[in-house]
Formats: structure tokens, C-alpha cells, sequence
């Protein structure tokens, strides 16, 4: 089975992911959450073909289960510590025909901050497109030494796929996993 993965927000009301702009922008659930875009604040506009809509009308997953991020992470910075410790595991089958999504494949080489996403970077998500990953790619180590050496931003998902789901996604029968460090 093929499953993809969401860092439980904390603290996660409901039983509902909510794409950013659909929360109240001045509402404290929305400027916690839109903090995560402090210096990429354009990827917040950016268009996702095939979806027509932008970055922040769609709740984001993970091809990789964060525990292997983790246990990646601590390799490069022991002292790690966790914000949120709980995750998501959801099965393609569980959502792939209840939703309009897409995959979204980063490409390499397109320059630091330019956060444009070209129609060649995104498939329709269904079984047959979507393949789980199941090691963290070796561009997303060199980002993760880069952002170390260089006292940048830790982001935990670069060049890993994502999937993006253009809807309020039920969650009350996905599988809760914590992360252990």
C-alpha cells in the first residue's frame, strides 16, 4: 500500500485540514501557520497548474514519513528538537477519489528563492502517478548541510514530493503516528 504523510498541526482543532487562506487571516491558527513562509512569502501567490489556485489553498503532504526525516536530521544535528511530534499516515486509497490534487516534484537548478512552479513539476494525484519515497534524497541532505553551514532556515521538506489537495481534508480515519528522537 502507498501512503503519504502530514505533521499534525499543535494545536489541531477538529478533525479537519484547512488550507491557510481559508483560515481567518487574523486569527492566531492562521498567523502561526503563515509563519512558515517568512522569507519565502512568494510561494504563498505562486500558482499551482493544474489546480488553478495558489500554494495556500491547499493543505500539503509528504511522499516521505517524517520519522525517516528525522532520523536523517539527527544525523547532521544530534541536539535535534521537535515542535510538533505527531503525524498523519494516509493511504492513497483513502483519499485519491475523494479529492482533486496533484503531485508536486520540485525540479533542481532553479535558483535560491524562485519558488515557481512549472507545469512539468506537477502530475494529477491518483494510484497510478502517486509512488511513496522511502529514503530522503541526497539534494535534500546537501539543503539540509547547506541551511547548517550557513545558518539559514531548516525547512524539513525540500525536494522531497509533495502532495497538494486543493480541499478541507477529513482526517478521522487517518493513522496518528508520533516521531521519536
Amino acid at each position: 500500500m502507498k501512503y503519504f504523510y502530514h505533521m499534525i498541526p499543535d494545536p489541531f482543532v477538529g478533525s479537519e485540514l484547512i488550507p491557510l487562506n481559508q483560515m481567518d487571516k487574523e486569527g492566531e491558527l492562521y498567523q502561526s501557520h503563515a509563519r512558515k513562509y517568512l522569507g519565502r512569502e512568494s510561494l504563498m501567490e505562486e500558482i499551482i497548474p493544474k489546480l488553478n489556485c495558489k500554494w495556500n489553498d491547499v493543505v500539503q503532504f509528504s511522499a516521505l514519513d517524517p520519522q525517516k526525516i528525522v532520523n536523517e536530521l539527527k544525523k547532521i544535528q544530534p541536539n535535534i528538537s521537535l515542535a510538533r511530534s505527531k503525524y498523519f499516515k494516509i493511504s492513497i486509497d483513502e483519499v485519491h477519489e475523494l479529492y482533486s490534487g496533484v503531485i508536486f516534484n520540485k525540479k533542481v537548478g532553479k535558483g535560491r528563492g524562485n519558488f515557481k512552479i512549472d507545469e512539468s513539476e506537477v502530475v494529477y494525484l491518483n494510484k497510478e502517478n502517486y509512488q511513496e519515497i522511502y529514503e530522503v534524497p541526497e539534494l535534500t541532505k546537501i539543503f539540509w548541510k547547506r541551511a547548517i553551514d550557513q545558518g539559514g532556515k531548516l525547512l524539513w521538506f525540500p525536494y522531497i514530493p509533495h502532495i497538494l489537495i486543493n480541499a478541507r481534508v477529513e482526517t478521522s480515519d487517518f493513522e496518528v503516528l508520533e516521531l521519536t528522537v
